[in-house]
């Protein structure tokens, strides 16, 4: 009960911290519809100066079911001082959408910024795709499976990297977790799992571990070993698949740090771990000439940034 509490308390923050950043960032582009026949929309924020910067599509997690982009502004705001531009789409919520249409909502995203970045000063040759949690679900799956970006004309040849934190990678082993809690074998994420599959025959279709092939992005992977939703175990799972098929594939773990604490930390910590390794990884998969901003310009950039705050 009292972590419970606590997750929530550090929720109400994190949800004040991102109401008046996505209020206030005048570099913001919201709601931006990225498929006519999708109802859902994206928001790009984009460095205060600059042009041709490497491109971090972020999508939330939330089991599924719960949240939405403007709650996690922060991870833009984390993010900006670190030379990038984000891109944080929603994508329909479960009942109103299984894995399929969500993961197509994903993939339609992607393919957005490939064609539209430029016009944020984002570079289309140095993307970046991310996911939290169920996000990192619902992008391995538009990553690995082609037929998801061939719909929109591209391929995942187009992205220079992929990166998964706390995420689930084999739903099959997710479940079987579940049954070891405390609950007679019924959760609500084993219901969620249940429910966005159409059943846990098709476990198998919906769980990115059994599309690992030669030839994906470079992989980094990020996980807490305190995590009690999704077990370090499962990506560590992952991260031998891919190193099995020869794709490119770095695992960090985070000692003590828990499922969403190793976002909420970022939002603590003045330079995050976390918002280091991704910055790293961003600008390492997508180096091609970055465009310069010295370091007078980024510090004041960073002061107007944690200003709105």
């Amino acid at each position: 009960m009292i972590e419970r509490l606590l997750s929530y308390l550090k929720l109400y923050k994190a949800h004040r911290i991102a109401r008046r950043f996505y209020e206030r960032y005048e570099r913001l582009s919201r709601d931006v519809a990225f498929h006519p026949e999708m109802g859902v929309h994206l928001d790009v924020y984009s460095p205060e100066e600059g042009e041709n910067w490497p491109i971090l599509i972020f999508v939330h997690g939330g089991g599924w079911s719960r949240f939405n982009k403007e709650l996690f502004a922060p991870a833009a705001m984390k993010l900006l001082p670190e030379r990038m531009v984000v891109v944080i789409p929603d994508h329909t919520l479960y009942p109103h959408a299984g894995y399929e249409q969500m993961t197509r909502e994903v993939a339609a995203a992607i393919s957005w910024t490939l064609e539209n970045a430029g016009q944020h000063g984002g570079d289309p040759r140095r993307v970046v795709v991310a996911g939290h949690s169920s996000g990192g679900h619902l992008v391995s799956l538009a990553v690995m499976i082609p037929r998801f970006l061939e719909a929109h004309g591209h391929t995942r040849d187009e992205l220079c990297g992929a990166l998964y934190i706390s995420s689930g990678y084999d739903l099959h082993a997710q479940y079987a977790y579940e049954q070891t809690k405390d609950s007679g074998g019924d959760t609500e994420l084993m219901r969620t799992m249940a429910g966005i599959t159409g059943g846990v025959e098709n476990f198998s279709a919906a769980s990115p571990i059994n599309y690992v092939r030669p030839g994906l992005p470079p992989t980094l992977i990020l996980h807490g070993d305190a995590d009690q939703t999704i077990p370090v175990e499962i990506a560590r799972a992952f991260h031998r698949a891919l190193q099995e098929t020869g794709s490119p594939s770095e695992l960090k773990v985070y000692p003590g740090r828990g499922h969403s604490e190793i976002l909420f930390a970022a939002l603590t910590e003045e330079r995050a771990q976390i918002v280091a390794d991704i910055a790293d990884f961003v600008h390492a998969s997508t180096e091609r000439g970055k465009p310069q901003m010295n370091n007078e310009t980024m510090n004041k950039s960073f002061s107007r940034i944690t200003q709105m705050l």
